[in-house]
Formats: C-alpha cells, sequence, structure tokens
C-alpha cells in the first residue's frame, strides 16, 4: 500500500511541475519535476522507497521508446541511416569502452564490468530534454531530426550493451567474440521480433477499424498493451525487448501516417493517449530523481566508499569527457549534419555535442541495476546511480547556459505589413482560381468568396498563445452552458454528452498550453471509456441529435458572444478573431444553402492557397518565416471553416 501511496504522490509531483510550467516556461521543465521530486523526498513515505529494476524496463522504458519509435519519421530515418549509425552505434560504443577505461583507471576498486555499465547507461541522449531547452532559440531542422533520430537508437543500443556489461559481471567471464556475437543476436533478434509483432499489431487494428462500427475502445486497449508484450515476448526469446518495442513502435508509426486521414476518432484518441502517457512517464522519471538524489547523498555519506563530493567530481569529469568525444567525433566528419560553410563548422559541432544531453532512459536504465548479487546486495549500485543522476544533472544545466550563446534566439523576420501584404495577394488568387475552374450558382460562388475575404480580418495576425487561452475560457463557457440546460432538462442528456465530447475533440489542436493540453486529453480519454455506448446511440438516432445539435450550438454561441462583449483590455485584436471563429461557425450550421458544395469550394481554396505559398516561397524576397507563418494561419483557418460544424 505504501508503495502505491509513493507512486501516486510523484505522479501528483509530476503534474505539480506541469503546473509551475505553465505560468513560468522559460525554465526547462526537468528542473520543476527535480525539483518538486526534491520536495516530496522528505514525506516519511520515501525513507525506504524502492521501486524493483525490472519495473523500470517493461513499466517505463518499453512504453516510452514505443511511442518514440512510432513518432519518428521514416523518411528523416532513411535519408540520415549513415549518420543514425554513425551517432547511436559507433559513438555509442566507443563512449562506453572510453568512459568504462577511464572510470576503471581513475577509480581501481571498481570492478571494469560495472565502469562499462556506468559507461552504457550514460551514453542515452534525451531529445525532448534538447527540445525543451532551445525551445526559444533557432536550431537547424536537419540537426534537430538528427538528435532525435541518435536519442532513439543510442536508447536501445546503450540497454543492449548495459545487459551484456551486467551479464559479463554476473558470470565473472567475458569473450570478445561471444560478445561480439551476442551482441548480434540480441541486437538483430530484437529487431526482428518486433518487425513481426509490429505487422500483427497493424492488421488487428485494421481487422477491428474494417469490421467494427465502434472499435476505438478495442484499438485503444490493444495499443496499450502492445509495448508490454512486445517486450516480454522479445525476452522470453533472450533477445532486446528494447529493439523490439522500437521496430514494432516504428512500424506502428508508419501505419498510423498512412491512415492519418481516415478513422479520424480513432487517430485522436490514440495520440492522445500516448501523449498522456509519455508526459506523465518522462515527468515521472525526472521527479524519482529529484526523490532518489538526496537520499543516494545521505547513503554515500554514511558509507566507507567515496563521499557524494568526490563522486560529483568524477561525474563532471566524465561528462566533459563525453563532451570531447562527441565534439571530435562531429568536428572530423564523422557525422554529417548539414552543408554548412567551414566558419560555421566549429560552432555547429558544439552544438551537437552540447545536444547530448542525458534524462528519462540514463535514469531509468540506472534504476534497472540489479538489488542483488550472489545472495549478497549488488556492489556499487549506489555510487553508479549518484554518478548516473550528476551526470543527468550537470547535462542539463551546462547546455541551458551555454546553449543560448550559440544559437540565435528565435525572431520575426516580417513586418505586420508585409504579413497583410502577401496575405491579401494570397486570397486574390485563389477566389480568381474559383472562378475560372469552379462552375457553381452565383449564390454559392458569393458566400465562399465573403467567406474568403474575411480571412483579412481587421488584424490578421493575432497572439496565438492569448487566442489559445481565450478560446479555453470560451470552450469551457459553451460546455458549462450545454450542460446547464441538460440538467434543466431543455435538451437530451445524452446529445448533450456526445455535442460536448465533440467539441473537446474538435478543439484540442487549439489549445496550446501544456497542462491545459493534458487536462483536455484526459478529459477526452475518459469520455470515449465512459461513454463509447451512448455516442453510438447518439450516432444511430442522427435525426434526434441533430434538432437538439442547432439547439445546443445556438445557446453555446449565445453564451460566448455575451462573454466577448463584455471582455475588455488590450486583447481586442485576439477576440475579434475568436469572435470571427463564432461567428462563422454558427452562420454555416444556420445558414438554409446545402453545406456540401460550399465546403467543397473552401477546401480547393485552401489548397489553391497553398499553391500560391509555394510559389511565393521561391522568391527571395519572401522570408521563410513570413512563408510559414501564412501556412500557419491556412490550417488554422481550415478548422475555423472546415470542422466548425462538426
Amino acid at each position: 500500500m505504501e508503495l502505491i501511496i509513493s507512486i501516486l504522490l510523484m505522479l501528483a509531483a509530476t503534474v505539480g511541475a506541469n503546473i509551475i510550467y505553465s505560468f513560468f516556461p522559460k525554465i526547462p521543465l526537468a528542473f520543476y519535476q527535480i525539483g518538486m521530486g526534491f520536495i516530496v523526498s522528505w514525506l516519511p513515505q520515501f525513507d525506504q522507497f524502492q521501486l524493483k529494476p525490472e519495473v523500470f524496463f517493461l513499466a517505463i522504458i518499453a512504453p516510452l521508446m514505443f511511442n518514440e519509435g512510432q513518432n519518428t519519421s521514416n523518411f528523416s530515418l532513411k535519408n540520415h541511416l549513415k549518420t543514425i549509425l554513425s551517432l547511436a552505434v559507433f559513438l555509442t560504443v566507443v563512449t562506453i569502452l572510453v568512459v568504462g577505461v577511464f572510470l576503471h583507471q581513475i577509480w581501481p576498486a571498481l570492478p571494469l564490468a560495472l565502469a562499462f555499465c556506468l559507461g552504457a547507461i550514460v551514453t542515452p541522449t534525451d531529445a525532448v530534454a534538447v527540445s525543451s531547452i532551445t525551445e526559444n532559440f533557432h536550431i537547424p531542422k536537419t540537426m534537430l531530426e538528427t538528435l532525435e533520430n541518435e536519442s532513439l537508437f543510442n536508447d536501445a543500443a546503450g540497454i543492449v550493451a548495459l545487459d551484456l556489461a551486467i551479464n559479463a559481471f554476473n558470470t565473472g567471464k567475458f569473450s570478445l567474440i561471444e560478445g561480439i556475437s551476442n551482441f548480434l543476436v540480441v541486437f538483430f533478434g530484437g529487431i526482428i521480433v518486433g518487425l513481426l509483432t509490429g505487422i500483427l499489431l497493424v492488421i488487428i487494428q485494421l481487422f477491428f477499424q474494417q469490421h467494427f462500427f465502434n472499435s476505438t475502445t478495442t484499438i485503444l486497449s490493444i495499443n496499450l498493451l502492445a509495448p508490454f508484450s512486445i517486450y516480454l515476448i522479445a525476452e522470453e526469446f533472450n533477445f532486446s525487448g528494447i529493439l523490439a518495442v522500437v521496430a514494432a513502435g516504428i512500424i506502428h508509426g508508419i501505419y498510423k501516417k498512412r491512415l492519418r486521414l481516415t478513422s479520424t476518432e480513432n487517430q485522436v484518441a490514440l495520440s492522445t493517449m500516448w501523449e498522456i502517457i509519455s508526459q506523465l512517464l518522462n515527468g515521472f522519471v525526472f521527479v524519482l530523481l529529484g526523490v532518489t538524489l538526496p537520499r543516494n547523498m545521505i547513503e554515500l555519506s554514511n558509507s566507507n566508499s567515496w563521499n557524494s563530493e568526490a563522486l560529483l567530481f568524477l561525474a563532471l569529469s566524465i561528462y566533459c569527457l563525453m563532451i570531447i568525444l562527441r565534439f571530435l567525433w562531429n568536428h572530423y566528419g564523422l557525422v554529417k549534419k548539414t552543408k554548412r560553410k567551414t566558419k560555421k563548422q566549429l560552432r555547429n559541432s558544439w552544438i551537437m555535442a552540447l545536444s547530448g544531453i542525458h534524462g528519462t532512459i540514463t535514469l531509468a536504465m540506472a534504476f534497472s541495476l540489479p538489488l542483488i548479487f550472489k545472495k549478497d546486495l549488488f556492489p556499487f549500485r549506489t555510487n553508479l546511480i549518484f554518478l548516473a543522476e550528476a551526470i543527468i544533472v550537470i547535462s542539463l544545466i551546462t547546455p541551458t547556459i551555454v546553449l543560448p550563446h550559440l544559437l540565435p534566439q528565435k525572431k520575426r523576420f516580417f513586418t505586420i505589413r508585409q504579413f497583410n501584404k502577401l496575405l491579401t495577394n494570397m486570397i486574390d488568387y485563389a477566389i480568381q482560381q474559383l472562378k475560372e475552374e469552379k462552375e457553381v450558382d452565383y449564390l454559392t460562388m458569393g458566400q465562399v468568396i465573403a467567406t474568403l475575404h474575411t480571412q483579412r480580418g481587421r488584424n490578421s495576425y493575432g497572439d496565438s498563445k492569448r487566442i489559445s487561452q481565450l478560446f479555453q475560457k470560451t470552450l469551457n463557457l459553451e460546455i458549462k452552458t450545454v450542460n446547464s440546460c441538460s440538467n434543466k432538462g431543455l435538451i437530451n442528456s445524452e446529445n448533450a454528452k456526445y455535442y460536448n465530447f465533440k467539441l473537446m475533440l474538435n478543439s484540442r489542436k487549439m489549445i496550446l498550453n501544456p497542462w491545459s493540453r493534458i487536462k483536455i486529453d484526459w478529459k477526452i480519454l475518459k469520455n470515449i471509456f465512459l461513454n463509447s455506448k451512448i455516442y453510438l446511440e447518439v450516432k444511430n438516432h442522427q435525426t434526434s441529435y441533430l434538432e437538439d445539435f442547432k439547439v445546443m450550438e445556438k445557446i453555446g454561441f449565445r453564451a460566448i458572444i455575451n462573454y466577448l462583449k463584455k471582455s475588455r483590455g488590450d486583447r481586442q485584436k485576439d477576440i475579434h478573431i475568436l469572435h470571427h471563429y463564432y461567428e462563422i461557425r454558427h452562420q454555416r450550421i444556420n445558414q438554409p444553402q446545402k453545406n456540401s458544395n460550399i465546403r467543397e469550394l473552401l477546401i480547393s481554396a485552401f489548397q489553391y492557397e497553398y499553391l500560391y505559398l509555394q510559389q511565393a516561397a521561391k522568391n527571395k524576397e519572401n522570408p521563410r518565416e513570413l512563408i510559414q507563418a501564412l501556412s500557419e494561419k491556412i490550417s488554422t483557418d481550415q478548422f475555423v471553416y472546415i470542422t466548425s460544424d462538426n
């Protein structure tokens, strides 16, 4: 029972860190999580806190690696395969050997096999932490993709190497030829198992999706169990469970991308579920670091081994050694990152070196070290965990301080006047193309053109964060208003639940705040599991729902417009954009003309706008950031005009 309470407290600390980060996003999230862990570590529940090592691989690493695999771009993998192998395999092996030998020379009492264990533990990098630290700075896209791909595969390579090092320590013998052959068998065996089980996973999901109308709950359950099942199957055959999970995740990611436009509800539910799981597990591990760090320091101070100050210096030395290795590996052409000029190679090499941040997987691997060795406590376990924790903290602090001096800060490379001018030209081009190529009645075309003209707005370029915050308030207001009418018996309660569910489903991409996104994602998942039968019943009685639908939309619309009219302050531009969104939504739902022709014309218009941007991008006078901003505006407008009547 105490273990369950401890885990719940750490999950609460994870959520608390996310809340604080929402208000103060300039400091990377990992620091808040470590700090929250440090605070809860003084509670009595954590005096004897201990998690079994096998729990980390199965319950934490397996789902995280599966999610990383399914979010990996297969296009990027194909184009950067040599770079990935160089960083994730060859550099990993070199780092393990160099760190292991260095550590054994400095600390002869530590067996060489355990020194290699630490080398394997500290090689995995954390691309999520890199993105968090460089959020307000411009890092080249190719470099960021390289770091993400490296993170995925050096995690797996490090875990396999750790397994071999622990086995060598347990048996007391190690053969180079046998070690290499075992490594290859475990490595490729895991990949083969992952590919086969990944294909099977896709086939099962396709079967349920094609043969059962309401398959969302089943597909979610299959996805949730997949990483654990695949890991256990691979381990049963003595292959790498982690590599199997990664390979299966990549296969599943390819399937997910190909079906992105079909089964929207399943896709949204799946991405929502994995987003929540990934954020919670990543946060949980950093909270655990904060929980265990002070206790390890106390334990080390009471032992006859190295004290914490000496180990901190040793951790700093190992970190510096790894930074030098990464720098040399990048600087002397062993990694092809970007086609940069020679004068920028030095800076790029330092960026790549400092971006080798260690995080979730490193800590999880450290805690996966066995507790028992030959009926006694596993030697040097606390020391190795403390070294890993110290290296993680150092690898977070150093780039947080140094990278801002190497990377340019993100800034707007265009003026509002440039934005509005290109926007006007883009809309005029789309309207002209519609007139020339589409033959529809005058009234329908007039409505579409009028709608496109409203894209200009009074000030088309609003503050996306403030619009998102305001949108969240109006969303909550509409849900509350509909629920109130349902409680009074004015509308059917089941129709109200389905209407609110569709509101949340269609609106989640407009929520930018991480904590708010987690809350709405949790509500969506909870509604899917609790109310799936109700939603199916509503779908089967569309006539009844459509009658209530217009009533609910009208009630929600009035409440929102009244709220926006009362809003004051310096947000009038953002209020106008949101006001316009709801006006358009209300108009499209209640207009007497058929929506299908208008919808088709609007889709064509947006395609013409994208086509215009492609041509405009070839003009060097148009900054890339301007093209990107307009592209984002088209995406937002598609949300407004195409999904507002769902």
